[in-house]
């Protein structure tokens, strides 16, 4: 017997015919649809297919496609030395940071490398956990000052490591009238005495507080410590000023700190002589500019 669904598809001269004979319940059939014809899948055939095709495609994919690195978490890290001192800077315990200080030195640590490897950089943290909003104002002022008071009571015994120093020599070391960050030209200065120099240390109150010292004291060199960029105007009309009045008629000025070491370039732009990138060598490169200027007369 041929199928229905077939026959409905067929064609012929007889169909009118053969359709008027047929009853009518079998022209109301509706053709069933073309999945029910389907043979049903045994769970055998399915995990059949799924090893032999599905799971070959999967595995050609992912070795044809790009591995991607799953993303790097970094590490809780223990806190440097620095880090730990910065903190005992901050703590509750005044003494604290000074004792650890004394404890470095018994084990044999050198005043310079507490001044440069560990103070300085103590001070560099709190400043930057004053940037970052992690550590309030009055705290880094607190630390800082802690740090400085600590500079000072090991700067008898760092003059006492010396090795040949010139003396004689005068220096004026300041900050631009009106800035706060004085830090680094403590520093400074500490090396500046322990290589013997006279020395006469800012910050100064006002423009004209800095000028007429100038006018009124011999000075061979005149250094400004210059931490940001907010008051180089100021520095400018500092150093021509200086020019103008100063007493030794060819005094050398000198540049330093964090800003001068990032723009080389402002020591020409700002009429100054010479730019010392650190603390250590400072003086030495100081006593050169002197013998440079005495050329020029």
């Amino acid at each position: 017997m041929t199928d229905v669904n077939e026959r409905s598809f067929s064609t012929g001269s007889a169909t009118d015919t053969a359709s008027a004979s047929r009853p009518k319940s079998l022209r109301q059939r509706i053709p069933a649809p073309i999945w029910r014809f389907r043979p049903t899948l045994q769970p055998v055939a399915v995990v059949r297919t799924i090893k032999t095709q599905i799971i070959p495609k999967i595995v050609l994919a992912l070795r044809s496609a790009p591995i991607a690195k799953p993303p790097e978490t970094a590490e809780p890290t223990a806190p440097t030395e620095v880090e730990m001192f910065a903190a005992l800077a901050l703590g509750a315990d005044d003494g604290a940071a000074f004792a650890y200080v004394v404890d470095l030195q018994a084990k044999g640590a050198s005043v310079e490398s507490i001044f440069i490897d560990l103070l300085a950089p103590a001070a560099r943290q709190l400043g930057a956990q004053w940037e970052s909003d992690t550590t309030d104002f009055a705290s880094v002022t607190v630390g800082v000052g802690r740090l400085q008071l600590i500079m000072h009571r090991l700067g008898d015994s760092f003059a006492q490591e010396a090795g040949d120093n010139h003396g004689g020599e005068s220096a004026l070391l300041t900050i631009i009238p009106g800035d706060q960050h004085s830090f680094g030209l403590s520093m400074v200065a500490e090396f500046f005495r322990r290589a013997g120099w006279n020395l006469c240390t800012g910050p100064f109150s006002s423009h004209q507080e800095l000028t007429s010292l100038v006018h009124n004291h011999w000075f061979d060199i005149v250094g400004f410590s210059v931490s940001s960029d907010r008051r180089l105007d100021e520095l400018k009309k500092d150093i021509h000023d200086i020019r103008r009045d100063s007493r030794n008629r060819h005094v050398g000025i000198i540049l330093g700190g964090p800003m001068i070491t990032a723009q080389p370039g402002l020591v020409a732009s700002m009429g100054a002589d010479m730019m010392s990138a650190d603390a250590i060598t400072a003086p030495h490169q100081a006593h050169g500019l002197i013998e440079q200027m005495k050329g020029r007369k």
